[in-house]
């Protein structure tokens, strides 16, 4: 069972809130289109970071940015590289852009942006650990990578990590399922978006 969060020292964190994973020209569009749709991804994740910024909680934004140059260099050591260099993932004037819906405000904290699934070089860690940040709340896109590798990690390096089981999405609905059986081991704890937003007006 999740315990009650902590605003005064929680955030809420956002991955990948990109054309390429949110829009029907993205990139991965038809690979998890179908339920960035049927679970209204792009509302919910709107609605929780419109919560967040109303209750004084801190928003981050975790993003991959990939050029033309990087896709020139990398060398793909799986299918998922592969298919984020077929399909040119990330590019600052294209798919990589954020959701029109999501842009960043001027209280946004936008990480470094990555190359691929993993947190670990960028300055996530360094920007909740300035804020006295102990608890992470995750949503955003694909969950069984990007949003798991912040989970395994964020835990991994001493947080809690909460995740919103509805503002999540990947290619079907099968594959959610069973990462969200995943996230029951891994997370500290998972909540629906109802009751995350619900504990940030209680706070507010």
């Amino acid at each position: 069972m999740t315990k009650p969060i902590d605003w005064k020292r929680s955030a809420l964190l956002i991955v990948d809130p990109q054309l390429d994973l949110l829009a029907p020209k993205g990139a991965f569009w038809d690979l998890v289109g179908a339920e960035v749709e049927r679970l209204e991804i792009v509302d919910k994740l709107v609605s929780l970071r419109s919560e967040a910024e109303r209750a004084g909680a801190p928003v981050l934004y975790a993003w991959i940015r990939l050029t033309e140059e990087d896709h020139r260099k990398i060398t793909p050591r799986n299918a998922l590289q592969q298919l984020m260099i077929e399909r040119k993932m990330g590019l600052p004037d294209g798919g990589g852009r954020f959701h029109p819906r999501l842009e960043p405000g001027p209280d946004t904290i936008v990480l470094e942006p990555r190359k691929g699934p993993s947190p670990a070089n960028t300055d996530l860690y360094k920007q909740l650990r300035q804020r006295g940040i102990e608890t992470v709340v995750v949503a955003g896109m694909v969950a069984n990578l990007c949003v798991e590798a912040h989970v395994r990690e964020g835990v991994e390096a001493g947080f809690n990590v909460v995740v919103v089981s509805d503002a999540i999405g990947t290619t079907d609905d099968k594959t959610l399922e069973s990462t969200l059986a995943n996230f029951g081991l891994l997370a500290s704890g998972v909540s629906s978006t109802r009751d995350v937003i619900e504990s940030l007006r209680a706070r507010g």
